[in-house]
């Protein structure tokens, strides 16, 4: 089994951006091969709130697959772009940390 979790933190005055960033990803990963589970867990903090996205899959190839796929390479070329044409365009920051995991077996070893 392989974890991986995508924690977005974003000033609380873009939170919407997120909460439809989740409505969207949500509704295209029911399509995921391999996906095992996917929670969205929320924190909101002084000036910013924090998506935790935590998806299980049956494999690291299978997450591999899913973050390859043409849309979502796409839709960060599309952004990018974007940002490149329009410096002059609000530029909203937003911190993105990845994580991941295997699973651990000590009873394996």
């Amino acid at each position: 089994m392989f974890v991986n979790t995508a924690t977005f933190e974003i000033e609380k005055a873009y939170e919407e951006r997120l909460v439809k960033k989740r409505e969207e990803d949500k509704e295209k990963l029911a399509e995921a091969k391999g996906l095992i589970s996917f929670e969205c867990w929320k924190r909101e903090n002084t000036g910013t709130v924090e998506f935790v996205y935590v998806s299980k899959w049956e494999s690291q190839a299978d997450f591999k697959a899913w973050i390859s796929r043409e849309d979502h390479v796409n839709e960060h070329k599309e952004m990018n772009k974007k940002r490149k044409e329009n410096p002059q365009l609000e530029q909203v920051k937003m911190k993105k940390t990845l994580r991941a995991y295997e699973l651990y077996d000590s009873s394996e070893e």
